[in-house]
């Protein structure tokens, strides 16, 4: 039986009851005696159990007694979705008077109330009951209350992935140095294995090893493929051709991909890392290893896993066994993550202590890392031996000893962030898990508390940036939109999976699976179109519901949502659009994100009357939103909104809903009037963040524009927005409101395809502007004066600029007298070929250009003094001289200058789609001694 945590659940629940939902209700007679009761049950049962929940490790009967609790709980969990969702049908209706009438003529209030007294009290008694039994445990109050302690040292760690790894130099040289001494050797492919128990940094070693200089000369390709115990062979051949740069496409049979991957490696050495594997069955193997043996002489496989049998299964030499860190390593990773820059004398104690706690960790390092981080922040002596006497280090077994050291750092969490952690094992391992993508699951399942003037979001955020700095998230990584995705080390996923037992259940589709009756919250991976979901009707309620893979039974699905009263989240990345949905009164996170194939919403949306995001980002297909979704008042996250011709389809069904964070609309075409757009009342809207206007739904019509001008002009958002995105605006002029700027906070600007708009605004007076992007303005001819905003000092803290597709732009102005672009430090000009004058741009780091004059270059790279990396292409010639000390150079070009033998710093050169390249210089490339990748690609 997994262990059993329910301060979260309890603590949560407990903030419900004194929530405005049952104040709404205007709690009378024994509803409001029943209620103080149950207030007062469950504050002396959240009193206990934080001892409990560390006592049930060695006591049975207190793990079943938590057991019946977490029980009880979810039952009184449920009551209160009756609550709300009264409380949601009241606050529909603006006017009390008529509040009153519609809730009396929908629901007899007296009737509802007395029902309501009769189900909190049976949850009461229960609870009761159970309660009564506590005192047999010996239970104490308040033991070991967790709070997060501010620190601003954390602020500039949080979303850092460490880079600095202690103890592990001779174990990555004598790997690197087997691997390399054996390329040469060997006809077959070789598969080296490294191996020991979870936590020793296995991923860590294979990850040096494979970003190793002296490793990546040797290979053509290299892939990387986290496996995991999902080991399904078509799965993992997409992936693992998709790793090596190859394309997949739509293929979904094993044999087509397969030859897809041959054709990738025939003839070329490559490196694969196949990492956390746990499959035991030889046939398996063999036959993902089939497509692996057509490379060239020295190609290599490395595995990693935490069990023998695997290694000595797949290993082609005798593996390799990663053992633990010395004393001095040990302490030295503590020391590095408990007391941050330095000791003094005051730590003499805590070192002492520390040294203790660090002998108990077993030279493990991830149990080091994860220990000294909840240390850091806690001062003082009685915490460190808290952590050095519990009662948790005693357990026999090496593995569950472990997985309790990082239990530890699991009870130092407030109960809302424990219960946010280990929500996450409804993920598989490996799985990539994405920022918002989380927050907002948090946030549907209330898991979010209430922080006064903070948002659910940003107090999402700070709950991420604490799990990550505490080592529970690892591989932190952004891409160029923002995103930020991340996952967790498959030993953490054990922890998390340990405290939510069957609760949170991944299930495989073709498997078969059974899933146990207990689940709430469920992922369902590799579904297709003949999997049918109705054998989960014998679950309990479910509140999440996670779909993955290519299509599923539809009939069965509807069915199966309309009988899910309590379900809270749906998340589906495949098409579904012919289900149907009924009244919904629970679900409030609807995903269809990434469904490629989507054409329409499923219908009956606007049913879903608690719905609070709807994210249906990435369906390119999708033409039209569902008619009437102005009815959604509770709607707060909408990715996307599509102006649609029909009734009930208009931009002015925006004019109620309190939108937050991001809103991108498009087929503003569509939009009949200037009081049509006035009544999207974006102005209102002080809760967005980011806003994308867009005239085009897809790139394949060709829409009218007869009003594109007065339409922009009465869209005008709020003064608190920060990104802004105009896409194939056809007016002539910019709106008032982007020529007086009225919106001050902007930190980005993009402008696509304004292909008539033959001035800018000035934007130069943007204070906070940091990346401006333009594209496809056509009938731009200067960039003048009026660019700068007539500022002393003008963008100030920009940063980021490109201008790509100008044909007409002849020139930049330089305002003398005035500081402008102080900071600027990348700048791409693509397609500008009438351009001939830029101004000084002294800060420049990056620089990227093509399609442009080629008397540009010189005067701009030479007053580019800090310039790290250059791009160049579309030029036949280039200027003598111009290439010294750069990174980087990616040309296009008929033959390459004679400087180019200067770069003696140049780390890597691509040559990319040099059609008419004939010949390298006449000595070759002896000068760039400090090459270290060399990429010709036509």
């Amino acid at each position: 039986m997994a262990e059993v945590v329910l301060s979260p659940l309890v603590g949560t629940i407990l903030d419900s009851l004194k929530s405005w939902s049952l104040k709404e209700l205007e709690l009378a007679g024994s509803l409001k005696t029943e209620v103080a009761s149950l207030e007062s049950t469950l504050t002396t049962i959240q009193a206990v159990l934080q001892d409990a929940e560390e006592k049930q490790w060695k006591s049975e009967a207190i793990k079943n007694w938590l057991g019946k609790l977490k029980q009880a709980a979810y039952d009184l969990e449920v009551v209160l979705d009756d609550f709300n969702t009264e409380a949601l049908r009241r606050s529909l209706h603006a006017d009390a008077r008529s509040q009153v009438t519609t809730f009396f003529s929908l629901r007899n209030p007296l009737l509802f109330r007395l029902d309501m007294a009769r189900k909190f009290k049976n949850v009461r008694e229960k609870l009761d009951a159970i309660a009564g039994e506590k005192s047999k445990f010996h239970l104490r109050e308040g033991v070991g209350e967790a709070e997060i302690e501010r620190n601003e040292d954390r602020q500039t760690s949080s979303l850092v992935t460490e880079s600095e790894v202690l103890g592990r130099a001779d174990e990555k040289e004598k790997i690197v140095s087997m691997l390399l001494s054996n390329v040469s050797h060997h006809d077959d492919l070789s598969v080296y294995a490294i191996c020991g128990m979870g936590g020793l940094g296995k991923t860590t070693i294979a990850q040096l090893v494979y970003n190793d200089k002296n490793v990546a000369k040797v290979f053509d390709l290299r892939g990387w493929v986290c496996v995991s115990d999902d080991f399904d062979i078509k799965r993992l051949t997409k992936a693992i051709l998709e790793s090596f740069g190859g394309k997949s496409g739509d293929i979904q049979e094993l044999d087509p991909l397969q030859r897809c991957l041959v054709e990738k490696l025939v003839g070329k050495r490559f490196l694969l890392v196949l990492d956390d594997v746990w499959n035991e069955h030889h046939d398996k193997w063999d036959r993902l290893k089939q497509a692996l043996q057509c490379g060239r002489k020295g190609s290599t496989v490395i595995v990693t896993s935490r069990l023998e049998k695997v290694a000595l299964m797949m290993a082609t030499t005798p593996f390799y066994p990663l053992g633990c860190l010395s004393d001095d390593d040990s302490w030295s990773l503590f020391k590095q993550r408990a007391f941050g820059m330095g000791m003094n004398g005051s730590n003499a104690n805590l070192e002492t202590i520390g040294r203790l706690i660090v002998q108990r960790c077993g030279g493990v390092p991830l149990a080091i890392k994860t220990i000294g981080s909840i240390l850091r922040f806690r001062s003082q002596e009685s915490e460190w031996l808290r952590v050095k006497d519990s009662e948790i280090w005693d357990l026999e077994d090496e593995g569950s000893r472990i997985l309790s050291v990082l239990r530890l750092s699991y009870e130092h969490l407030p109960p809302y962030m424990r219960q946010c952690f280990s929500f996450c094992s409804i993920f598989p391992k490996d799985f990539v898990m994405k920022k918002d993508v989380l927050i907002g699951l948090w946030m549907a399942n209330g898991f979010i508390p209430s922080r006064g003037a903070l948002d659910l979001h940003d107090m999402g955020c700070e709950i991420f940036s604490e799990l990550t700095w505490r080592s529970f998230f690892q591989e932190i990584k952004e891409d160029v939109d923002g995103t930020v995705t991340c996952k967790m080390h498959d030993l953490i996923h054990d922890l998390a999976t340990s405290i939510m037992g069957q609760e949170c259940c991944v299930i495989d589709a073709n498997e078969g699976s059974q899933i146990p009756k207990t689940a709430r919250h469920l992922f369902v991976r590799n579904c297709s179109p003949s999997t049918s979901i109705m054998g989960l009707t014998t679950l309990q309620p479910l509140q999440s519901l996670i779909l993955r893979g290519y299509g599923i039974n539809v009939s069965n699905l509807s069915r199966f949502i309309s009988k899910q009263k309590y379900l809270k989240v749906l998340d589906v990345d495949f098409n579904f659009s012919n289900i149907a949905f009924k009244s919904s009164k629970t679900l409030e996170t609807l995903s269809l994100k990434d469904g490629h194939n989507l054409k329409k919403l499923p219908k009956g949306t606007k049913n879903l009357k608690n719905l609070r995001h709807l994210d249906i980002r990435g369906c390119s297909a999708l033409t039209s939103t569902p008619v009437a979704l102005g009815q959604l008042s509770f709607l707060r996250k909408l990715s996307v909104f599509i102006v649609g011709k029909e009734d009930g389809c208009g931009i002015d069904e925006l004019k109620e809903l309190s939108l937050e964070r991001e809103l991108s609309i498009k087929g503003l075409h569509n939009v009949k009037s200037l009081t049509e757009a006035k009544n999207a009342n974006l102005i209102r809207k002080h809760n967005l963040r980011s806003l994308s206007l867009s005239w085009r739904v897809n790139r394949n019509e060709n829409p009218c524009h007869q009003n594109d001008e007065e339409v922009f002009s009465a869209l005008q958002p709020h003064s608190n927005l920060k990104k802004l995105c105009i896409i194939d605006y056809q007016g002539l002029m910019f709106p008032y409101w982007m020529m007086d700027l009225l919106l001050p906070n902007l930190v980005e600007i993009s402008l696509e395809n304004c292909e008539r708009c033959h001035q800018l605004p000035p934007l130069g007076k943007l204070r906070f502007l940091k990346v401006l992007n333009i594209w496809g303005m056509g009938a731009l001819k200067y960039i003048d004066n009026n660019f700068y905003g007539d500022m002393e000092s003008s963008f100030p803290s920009l940063e980021v600029l490109g201008i790509h597709e100008a044909p007409c732009l002849e020139e930049w102005t330089t305002v003398y007298g005035t500081e402008h672009f102080p900071v600027l430090s990348s700048l791409t000009i693509y397609s500008c070929p009438k351009l001939v004058k830029l101004p000084m741009l002294q800060s420049l780091k990056e620089l990227h250009i093509g399609g442009t004059n080629v008397n540009l270059l010189t005067p701009l790279i030479m007053n580019a003094t800090v310039l790290t990396s250059l791009k160049i292409s579309g030029f036949t010639e280039l200027p003598d001289g111009l290439l010294q000390n750069q990174k980087q150079l990616g040309p296009s070009i008929e033959s390459l200058p004679a400087g180019l033998q200067n770069l003696s710093s140049l780390e890597t050169l691509s040559l990319l789609n040099c059609s008419s390249l004939v010949s390298l210089p006449v000595n070759g490339l002896q000068g760039l001694s400090s090459l270290c990748s060399l990429w010709v690609q036509h």
